[in-house]
């Protein structure tokens, strides 16, 4: 769509006023150049916020394909994602308190016998 300059500022100034909670009045009344800065910030944010969407898209397309043809891969990807987040040393130190116990529980009930 072609926009004439009219259409163009007042455009601007909605997406702005909304976008950042403000009355189209107050906007309206701001200098014209910082409105526009903030509108561009705004586009560039959506494009960003879109590139990820995307990325986000084709990561989980990928997982189910590996899903579906080597399901076994897929805890690699699950261990990446525990790692990333964070929680990997975590799981680890929970499955070892885990197991210890079990062993010790374990090494109780021999001795009982």
């Amino acid at each position: 769509m072609r926009w004439n300059v009219e259409q163009y500022i007042r455009r601007v100034i909605v997406e702005t006023a909304t976008r950042g909670g403000q009355g189209v009045e107050a906007v309206a009344e701001q200098s014209f150049a910082l409105t526009l800065w903030t509108w561009a910030e705004l586009k560039e944010i959506d494009r960003e916020e879109s590139v990820r969407r995307l990325g986000d898209r084709t990561d989980l397309a990928g997982l189910v394909a590996v899903a579906f043809h080597q399901p076994q891969d897929l805890q690699k990807s699950e261990m990446r994602y525990l790692k990333a987040a964070g929680q990997l040393s975590q799981m680890f130190d929970e499955t070892r308190e885990r197991l210890t116990a079990l062993s010790q529980r374990m090494a109780q009930a021999v001795v009982k016998e």
